[in-house]
This record gives C-alpha cells, sequence and structure tokens, in this order.
C-alpha cells in the first residue's frame, strides 16, 4: 500500500480492535478499566509517528505544515474511526457493558457526595444524577458516541501536529 497514513491507520485500527477484544474476553471490567483505554493511545501515536516518518522521507518535510500534518492526521481518523465502530457494536450486542458502568457512574458519583461538594447545589445535581441512573441506567445511542468521537478528533488533531512538528524540526534546515 503506497499511502501510509491508510496502511497505518487501518494496521492501528485492527490493532487497536484487537487490543481491546483481548481484554473483553480477558474480562469485562478489565476493558472498562480507564488504564486500558487510554493505554490504547500508544498504539495510535506509534502508527502516526510511523506514517508521518514514512511520507515525509517520500514527500520532503519541506513542505506546508498542513500537508505535514494530513497523515498522521488520517492514521488518527482511521484508528478512531474502527475503535468507536467496536465499542458502539460491543455495547449494543452485550447489555451487561451498559449495566456495569452505570453501577461504576452510580459509585463515583456517590463517592462524591459522600466526600461533599460544599455547594448545595452541586450536591442537588449529584443526587439528581444518582436517581437518575439509578431509575432509567445508561443508554447507548450513535449521538452521543459521534460527538466523543468528534471530541476525539480535535485530540488527534493535536497529535498530528504535535508529531509533524517533531518530523520538522529534527529535519536539518536547508539553505537558500
Amino acid at each position: 500500500m503506497k499511502n501510509p497514513g491508510l496502511k497505518y491507520g487501518l494496521l492501528g485500527g485492527l490493532a487497536v480492535v484487537m487490543y481491546f477484544f483481548l481484554f473483553y474476553t480477558i474480562d469485562k471490567n478489565l476493558f472498562l478499566n480507564p488504564f486500558v483505554q487510554w493505554s490504547s493511545m500508544v498504539v495510535y501515536v506509534l502508527c502516526m509517528f510511523q506514517a508521518s516518518k514514512e511520507d515525509c522521507a517520500a514527500n520532503s518535510v519541506h513542505r506546508d505544515f498542513r500537508m505535514i500534518t494530513r497523515t498522521p492526521f488520517l492514521v488518527f481518523i482511521l484508528i478512531n474511526l474502527a475503535y468507536w465502530l467496536f465499542y458502539y457494536s460491543l455495547h449494543l450486542a452485550d447489555p451487561e457493558l451498559l449495566q456495569m458502568e452505570t453501577a461504576l457512574q452510580l459509585k463515583m458519583l456517590q463517592e462524591q457526595l459522600a466526600a461533599g461538594t460544599g455547594d448545595p447545589d452541586s450536591a442537588n445535581t449529584l443526587r439528581e444524577n444518582i436517581q437518575f441512573l439509578q431509575k432509567e441506567g445508561m443508554t447507548m445511542t450513535l449521538g452521543p458516541v459521534l460527538m466523543r468521537m468528534g471530541m476525539g478528533a480535535i485530540g488527534g488533531f493535536a497529535l498530528a501536529a504535535a508529531i509533524a512538528y517533531l518530523q520538522r524540526s529534527k529535519s536539518p534546515k536547508t539553505s537558500a
């Protein structure tokens, strides 16, 4: 495959989906663990960096910064798309995940309330959220998933820009 963005985006997407499927099959609690969730960013960064490195080797780093940023950002978008499709599909296929997430959210809100907020309005908001979760539970709809995916793209662009900056800064300057 000649396009490094596409190549590493698809490989990274496959790696991230396999990574999470492994944790899901071992223990669903591991799948929901924040450390496991955030540690997948290592795959994102490695794939983005490698794609950027290949793109800059083939097309030079002495291009417009936007052009250098494009390849690692494409990698991020493809990996993130694979992750969110897997995440959404898994939640639709396994309703127990939502029940587990509801229990975790309830526990966190109850701990915040027990620790004290120092503000009656904040405490009332926590109580309302607890009551809602106890009554309704959490749901998995496409809208919030797309919103979180879009918000992640903002962070992905920042990562891509940082990688592009690193590629450009480690390159020797050409004299005119």
